[in-house]
C-alpha cells in the first residue's frame, strides 16, 4: 500500500497522476472528438475531458456517450450562454428562506459550498421562482463555477482547482418535506450535476442528519452513482470537530457552528459571496459572458424602458411643450396668411371702384336722400 492507503499503481485520473493506460484513453478521446468533428469548442481542453473518463473510468465507449449526450443537453440548455441569458431575477428573494451559496474555500483552497434544503417549504419557494428558474440558475452557478470560482481559487492556490468542498445542512429534516415536488427538484439536481457537470464535488458532508433522514437518503441514492457516493459522509449534530478538519472556523458562517460573520453584505454569509473570485476577472469564457452583459446594459441605457419615471415624465411634458410650441407657430403662420390675403383682397377691391362697404354707405345714403 502506498501513502493514504493508495496501492502503489492507483493513479487519481488528474492531470499530473495519469497511469499509461489512462494517458492513452486520454489521447484516444481526443482524436476520436476529433476526427468525428464532435465539437471544435475550446473550452473542452484535456481538465474538461479528464472529467468525463474519470466519471465513465476510463472507458471510452462509455465516455464518448456520456460526453456526446452532454453536448446535446447543452445545445437544447442553451448552457454556452448561460452566465448571459440566464438572468434568474428571483433568486435574491429565494435566498431570503433558503439559505446557500458559496462561502470561502476549504483547507485545500476548494471553493466551499453550503446548502441548508431544510429552511424553507418548496411550495414557497417554487411560488418565488418557478421550476425552470431553478433549474436555469442551477446551470449558471455550474458555469460561473468553472469559468470564474475555480480558475480564482487556483490562481490563489497556486496550483490547479478543479473540484469544490460542499456542505449540506439538513437541520431540520423531516418526511413531511420530502413532497412531490421536492423529490423532483433533488432529482433534476442531482441529473445535473452527475451527468452534465460530472467530478466537480470534491467531497460532501451532510450534517444534523436526524434518524429519518436514513429514509430518504433509501430514496435517492439510487440516483446517485457510486463513485459518488463515496465522497458523501454524514454526521449527526457533533459535525464540528471534523468540518474544521477540512475548512478553517473562520470561513464557515456562524450560523451553521463558525466564526465567521460577513460585513460586505448587510443580509450576511449567504448573500455576501465571499471568496477569492471578487478579485478575480474568470477564464476567457467568463470574460467574454462579462463583456457581453456589460454591452446589454449599455444599450439598455440608449432605451425608452431603460428611462426612471422622472425622465419619462421630463420627456413627456418637453414633448408636450414642443408640440404647443409648433401649435403657436401654425396659428401664427395662418393669421399672418390671411391679414396678407385681406390686405391683397382689399387692394383688389379699390382697383375696381371701393369696397362693398363702400357701396353699402353709398347705397344707405342715396335712400336716405
Amino acid at each position: 500500500m502506498g501513502l493514504f492507503g493508495k496501492k502503489k499503481d492507483e493513479h487519481s485520473g488528474f492531470m499530473g497522476d495519469l497511469s499509461e493506460k489512462q494517458e492513452e484513453a486520454l489521447e484516444e478521446f481526443r482524436q476520436i472528438i476529433k476526427e468525428e468533428n464532435i465539437t471544435d469548442d475550446p473550452r473542452y481542453d484535456d481538465y474538461y475531458l479528464l472529467r468525463f473518463l474519470r466519471a465513465r473510468k476510463f472507458n471510452i465507449k462509455k465516455t464518448l456517450e456520456m460526453f456526446e449526450n452532454f453536448l446535446e443537453w447543452r445545445d437544447e440548455k442553451q448552457a454556452n450562454d448561460a452566465m448571459v441569458i440566464y438572468k434568474c431575477p428571483n433568486i435574491d428573494e429565494l435566498k431570503e428562506i433558503y439559505h446557500h451559496g458559496y462561502h470561502k474555500t476549504d483547507k485545500e483552497g476548494r471553493p466551499f459550498y453550503i446548502d441548508q434544503p431544510c429552511t424553507f417549504d418548496i411550495t414557497e419557494a417554487l411560488s418565488i421562482a418557478d421550476s425552470t428558474e431553478c433549474e436555469q440558475y442551477y446551470i449558471r452557478e455550474y458555469e460561473k463555477l468553472l469559468h470564474w470560482r475555480l480558475p480564482a481559487c487556483s490562481e490563489a492556490a497556486g496550483y490547479k482547482i478543479e473540484q469544490s468542498f460542499s456542505l449540506i445542512n439538513v437541520k431540520g429534516f423531516s418526511m413531511g418535506k420530502l413532497k412531490a415536488k421536492s423529490r423532483e427538484f433533488i432529482k433534476i439536481a442531482i441529473k445535473i450535476g452527475q451527468d452534465y457537470y460530472p467530478e466537480i464535488m470534491g467531497k460532501m458532508f451532510i450534517i444534523n442528519t436526524p434518524f429519518v433522514f436514513k429514509a430518504a437518503w433509501a430514496i435517492f441514492s439510487p440516483f446517485i452513482d457510486a463513485k459518488t457516493k463515496k465522497k458523501i459522509t454524514m454526521m449527526g449534530s457533533s459535525y464540528k470537530k471534523e468540518l474544521f478538519k477540512h475548512v478553517d472556523p473562520e470561513n464557515v458562517p456562524a450560523e451553521i457552528g463558525g466564526e465567521c460573520e460577513c460585513t460586505s453584505h448587510p443580509k450576511g454569509c449567504f448573500f455576501a459571496d465571499e471568496g477569492p473570485w471578487n478579485d478575480h476577472k474568470g477564464d476567457q469564457f467568463y470574460q467574454e459572458a462579462t463583456n457581453k452583459l456589460l454591452e446589454e446594459e449599455k444599450q439598455k441605457e440608449f432605451e425608452p424602458d431603460s428611462l426612471s419615471n422622472e425622465s419619462m415624465d421630463q420627456a413627456e411634458q418637453e414633448s408636450k411643450e414642443v408640440d404647443q410650441n409648433m401649435v403657436d407657430i401654425e396659428l401664427e403662420d395662418s393669421n399672418t396668411n390671411n391679414v396678407q390675403s385681406k390686405e391683397e383682397n382689399n387692394s383688389k377691391r379699390k382697383k375696381k371702384g371701393g369696397s362693398k362697404g363702400g357701396c353699402c354707405l353709398f347705397l344707405c345714403c342715396a335712400k336716405k336722400s
